[in-house]
């Protein structure tokens, strides 16, 4: 393959990847093209070509099968990016075959049916897989008409981008018009030592400029490879133990509730404002607010993380990380006897490893009560389940239940709570609502058959969810207010009713332990009875779909710090996000490392 050839290869491969960022990042400013696609685009150029130059026909076949794979995975994180703001990685891929192979294929077709809905609604992007197989076919055509296939795929390239939202990018049709004015590029081919000079010269000398943060990464690279966090601070912060966690400091109400039953209660996916005693448009939820009425509440509870494993493991253990013993442990030591009740099945996304290593001595889930069971007969089937479960004897009981029908896609069973639209937000409101009823019809049966006593009762939600405020969606995308804060009350006729100023899930069972009367182990947080309590937090969306978090912040008294690695944006703002003011230059590297730094230290990068 002639030189020339390869540069009009590049060229179409940058306007491909270009163009896929264009409709990925579609309106915000990292649509633009970045250095690390045009060096991303003459990687796969001269790589192709050398396989070649190595392996003849069958080596440039391997090397196209690469490409087009590298090219696929692009399309598909773009149409993921723009439906569910999550940004794919191996472990999103991972995942779908998973998901394939062990879950019921209905937990997973939402996936599947919004991304193709996508796909219709951007018929242009769609054909791009077309456009690259063309493309990638050229060389294994006879040699006389190379030229003129390589004018069709710019012709190709022309129609397809005047189909998309990439036509508004001026490098797409530059690489266009380099394309084409290489077409006819004679097949001479260059001394056999050129290809692999490039390739050499082009990989090391991108990674050195992107480590040293002098290059913006290729949309391909961010999707295959891990993100270069900001650069820590050349000096050492004197709070080195800032964020050791520290046994916590009993409170006026220690031991008000020796003894006493505990029932935690873990709503999927509702953030604060998606209820009406905070928003008026939020769903109705009466059982939940008849327990605010007489309740400790906390108007301002964040999950520092959201995603449902992180929010377990920051509930059990009152620590950002599952290491060492937990609160249950304690609990289990005082005698309690400790469970766990779901509709799910723990199995997925490790969560029975979490519950296990909290030390839970009872777990009820979906395989436990077999069949396709929903929150809706959690009343009758999950009751029956824990008192055959339970050791016997009347000793106190830690009991978590987790709820599910509020996770996307938001299921709602009972006819009656179908009131909104089909709206994604409609469905999760009617969903909400009988969420609430499904909780008042399993606290009255568990009291009923005894499996609670005189309950303390703290219900709060493992995260939020988001409906495109600062155009995020769904969780675990963004520490957004929609996605962290949450409710929580504190129920029992022995508290009185108040309110405090801020919690966390850090706070949780040290105030459970604190109310009990049970030492609790070293911890992040502590009794929500301490009105005295630093208010500092580290965020983090965790690792839903990569294997480093994309999307990370900092509380800091009342300021709230947000780092997108993904779409390169830096916020300050409040608790709310009310008027989130962008940080630029000096003062946006100092967030930045300012929250890379706490995260780093407590091992969640």
């Amino acid at each position: 393959m002639g030189t020339l050839a390869i540069v009009h290869d590049a060229a179409v491969a940058f306007v491909i990847l270009a163009a896929s960022r264009a409709v990925k990042f579609a309106g915000q400013a990292t649509a633009r093209p970045a250095l690390g696609d045009a060096l991303w685009a003459a990687a796969l150029a001269a790589g192709a070509a050398l396989a070649e130059l190595a392996g003849g026909p069958a080596g440039r076949a391997v090397a196209s099968a690469v490409v087009l794979a590298v090219l696929v995975t692009v399309w598909i994180g773009a149409a993921i990016w723009r439906v569910f703001t999550v940004e794919v990685g191996r472990l999103a891929f991972d995942g779908m075959a998973q998901s394939r192979s062990f879950r019921e294929p209905a937990e997973v077709d939402w996936v599947r049916d919004w991304t193709l809905a996508f796909y219709r609604d951007n018929p242009g992007f769609a054909l791009l897989p077309l456009l690259a197989i063309g493309w990638l076919a050229v060389p294994f055509l006879p040699l006389h008409v190379q030229g003129a296939a390589r004018i069709a795929v710019v012709v190709a390239l022309v129609v397809w981008l005047a189909m998309t939202s990439a036509r508004t990018r001026a490098s797409c049709w530059l690489g266009c018009a380099l394309a084409a004015a290489l077409a006819p590029a004679a097949p001479t081919p260059p001394p056999q030592w050129w290809h692999l000079a490039t390739v050499l010269a082009l990989l090391p000398a991108g990674r050195l400029l992107r480590r040293r943060g002098l290059l913006r990464g290729s949309i391909a690279g961010d999707c295959l490879l891990p993100r270069p966090w900001p650069a820590p601070p050349r000096t050492r912060s004197p709070a080195v133990t800032a964020w050791q966690a520290r046994p916590p400091r009993r409170s006026p109400y220690a031991g008000a509730l020796r003894g006493h039953d505990v029932l935690l209660i873990t709503l999927e996916s509702v953030g604060r404002d998606h209820l009406a005693r905070f928003t008026p448009d939020g769903a109705r939820t009466p059982f939940l607010d008849a327990l605010y009425a007489h309740a400790v509440v906390s108007p301002r509870h964040v999950a520092p993380s959201p995603l449902t494993t992180n929010a377990h493991v920051l509930l059990a253990h009152a620590r950002y990380r599952a290491d060492g013993e937990s609160q249950v442990h304690r609990l289990n030591a005082a005698g309690y006897r400790t469970a766990y009740l779901t509709s799910a099945r723990t199995s997925y996304y490790g969560l029975s490893d979490i519950l296990a290593g909290a030390g839970y001595q009872t777990l009820v889930d979906r395989s436990r009560l077999g069949g396709h069971i929903t929150d809706r007969e959690l009343p009758e089937a999950g009751a029956d389940a824990l008192l055959a479960d339970l050791p016997a004897g009347r000793a106190p009981l830690f009991l978590h239940v987790h709820t599910t029908d509020t996770h996307v896609p938001y299921r709602v069973r009972d006819p009656r709570f179908r009131r909104r639209g089909d709206g994604r937000r409609d469905r999760f409101l009617d969903a909400l609502e009988e969420a609430d009823d499904n909780l008042r019809r399993l606290h009255e049966a568990l009291m009923d058959r005894g499996v609670l006593r005189d309950p303390l009762i703290v219900i709060t939600a493992d995260h939020g969810e988001s409906f495109g405020h600062l155009g995020y969606h769904f969780h675990a995308t963004a520490v957004t207010a929609e996605q962290t804060l949450v409710p929580l009350a504190i129920a029992h006729p022995a508290l009185p009713a108040a309110q405090i100023s801020w919690s966390s899930h850090l706070d949780v069972l040290p105030t459970i332990l604190d109310l009990t009367g049970v030492a609790a182990a070293p911890s992040h947080g502590e009794s929500l009875f301490h009105h005295d309590r630093p208010q500092r937090l580290a965020l983090w969306v965790g690792h839903p779909m990569r294997r480093s978090t994309s999307c990370y912040g900092l509380i800091d008294g009342e300021r709230k710090l947000m780092i997108d690695l993904v779409t390169e944006r830096c916020f300050e703002s409040d608790w709310e996000d009310r008027s989130p003011r962008p940080l630029h230059g000096p003062e946006r590297r100092h967030a930045a490392q300012s929250a890379t730094t706490a995260l780093r230290r407590l091992g969640l990068d």
